[in-house]
């Protein structure tokens, strides 16, 4: 019988997204080496992303982006529901 390891994801490039579906437009960060961490941060320019994706932008609705409260739940396109650390 084998022990399985698990192994701890890399996270994933920060990634741009602009447009409408479904003429998305995906850009990379501007930051060099920009990952999504766990808590939905971007490690270097600091923008709210999807922790499973590494998506940010339009992919996340501006309206409720505007009125999130600290700790609310976000929907990515992508299927993830993640919560805002604030």
């Amino acid at each position: 019988m084998s022990v399985a390891q698990l192994t701890e994801r890399e996270a994933p490039r920060h990634l741009k997204v602009s447009g409408v579906s479904p003429a998305l437009g995906l850009e990379r960060c501007e930051d060099p080496g920009c990952v999504v961490l766990a808590d939905g941060t971007a490690s270097s320019c600091g923008r709210l992303a999807c922790p499973s994706c590494g998506c940010s932008g339009t992919n996340l609705s501006t309206f409720h982006l505007s009125h999130l409260a600290l700790g609310s739940a976000l929907s990515c396109t992508c299927g993830h529901t993640f919560s805002d650390a604030g």
